[in-house]
């Protein structure tokens, strides 16, 4: 049955409901049962957003209410900030370059993901959107899919009924990653999303609709009024994920199995604007991640620098599943129990390829104060050129770059990089001066840089090479 269809049959949603009420009130808490696993994405959402994460505008009312019962790493970080190298990180526990998914590239034939290794132990996997960004199928052979770039709340509703009821059939635990396409462009209300989204008609539609006078453009950005009008569209686009994200956990509610899941949430990375997505500044890497599951305890939250490649080994441990051997990731485990694990001092991120296959290589170290940013591309004449270029909000800025110096910098930064930067993040958050060349940060330059070559070096980056040269050449 088409899944639009699945249980729009005349009283089939309330016998099925009534039903599972019913065969939840028999389970009760059973220790011996396999926990099941609802993972759920964002794609694009900014960490900046969530309420949970200070954000204004009451965007997530759903996801604030799951951050008060999980466990929230708001200082998680993606290993690369482009759709698809960051899921198939999240699904590996691999490094890019250790993976094979280094931009909008498949994984390596054969490397074990979080699909294949739960369906070994018994598991019954489902995938619902944005799949084409988990390659090869052979690697991700979900026992059900649902395809497509949809952004109808009812949508990821009936696809997780649908899976939920599948996986019943077949008398198996569930793992349904479950990947929502908001906020992604076209973003809610402009003209490029109306067909898609049926001119925001019926669930498409959200309440409370925001325009560019309710709201403030983002630090990293420009106070310009497209900025503001896009950003206004983009919140909006991220209230709507938020009641998918509602629905999706109401039907977890109503099951019997709500009680054995684990439910993970992560966005893939950082907003689709200019000095995020695509790129290793921090609002380009910054993903907050939730956990939450049965018997776990008071939730809590961890300032730990932590990675999304971390997210497999982690789910693996609360299920009880091996985790496999000569993965990049560290299960959370150990810090969540305080067993004494120390604390990440620094966190490295990667670019390798974007969309189109154009390749702007780019490494960064960061810690809580300070983040060093080689951008192995930037040679004063290669233009960078990504999807956030798109829109409203980078023309805008180009336009008034040309009566504004300070924005003409601010342009020059995004569009021809700047070899090697250094940024002091608790004066400047949003990586506008480039601080690499005064003298009170010269020790702390000179370790960054020798730890981010070590890392490289030990993980037999394909880039080291580059940053070698990078390093031999003077300043500009």
């Amino acid at each position: 049955m088409d899944r639009r269809n699945f249980l729009k049959q005349s009283g089939a949603v309330v016998a099925a409901t009534a039903l599972e009420k019913a065969m939840r009130a028999q389970a009760g808490n059973d220790p011996e049962r396999s926990m099941n696993l609802l993972f759920i994405t964002a794609d694009d959402m900014n960490w900046s957003l969530p309420g949970f994460m200070g954000g204004k505008y009451n965007l997530t009312p759903h996801l604030d209410e799951l951050a008060k019962r999980s466990h929230k790493f708001v200082h998680n970080r993606t290993v690369a900030a482009i759709c698809q190298p960051s899921r198939e990180a999240m699904m590996t526990g691999l490094l890019p370059h250790h993976s094979g998914g280094l931009g909008f590239t498949p994984i390596k034939e054969g490397i074990p993901t979080l699909t294949t290794i739960l369906q070994e132990h018994g598991y019954f996997a489902a995938g619902i959107h944005k799949l084409s960004h988990m390659q090869p199928e052979s690697c991700f052979p979900w026992d059900f899919h649902v395809h497509g770039h949809d952004r109808n709340p009812l949508v990821y509703e009936e696809s997780v009924q649908e899976a939920l009821s599948l996986a019943r059939s077949a008398k198996k635990p569930f793992f349904i990653n479950c990947n929502i396409n908001d906020p992604h462009r076209p973003f809610y209300g402009s003209p490029e999303a109306a067909t898609l989204d049926h001119d925001e008609e019926g669930p498409y539609g959200i309440e409370g609709v925001l325009t560019a006078e309710d709201v403030e453009a983002p630090s990293l950005l420009e106070n310009l009024p497209p900025v503001r009008k896009e950003f206004a569209q983009y919140c909006n686009s991220v209230h709507r994920l938020d009641i998918s994200i509602g629905k999706v956990l109401a039907v977890l509610k109503d099951s019997p199995e709500a009680d054995h899941t684990v439910v993970v949430f992560s966005s893939d990375h950082g907003m689709p604007f200019p000095f995020a997505k695509a790129t290793c500044y921090n609002n380009g890497s910054r993903t907050p991640a939730l956990i939450s599951w049965p018997v776990m305890g008071s939730p809590r939250t961890f300032e730990d620098l932590t990675r999304n490649i971390d997210v497999l080994p982690t789910i693996l441990d609360i299920l009880g599943v091996p985790v496999p051997e000569d993965i990049d990731g560290h299960s959370w485990m150990p810090l969540i129990e305080g067993r004494g694990e120390p604390r990440k001092d620094s966190v490295v991120t990667y670019i390798n390829s974007v969309f189109g296959g154009a390749e702007f290589p780019v490494r960064a170290i960061q810690n809580m104060k300070y983040s060093l940013v080689a951008s192995l591309w930037s040679n004063g004449e290669t233009r960078f050129r990504v999807e956030s270029m798109e829109g409203l909000t980078f023309p805008a800025m180009v336009e008034a770059a040309k009566t504004d110096a300070r924005i003409a910098a601010r342009v020059r930064q995004y569009v021809y990089g700047i070899p090697l930067a250094f940024y002091d993040l608790e004066r400047d958050p949003d990586q506008r001066v480039n601080a690499i060349a005064l003298p009170e940060y010269r020790e702390r330059v000179t370790e960054m840089k020798r730890r981010l070559l070590e890392t490289m070096e030990a993980t037999n980056d394909p880039q080291s090479g580059n940053y070698k040269k990078l390093l031999k050449m003077k300043p500009a």
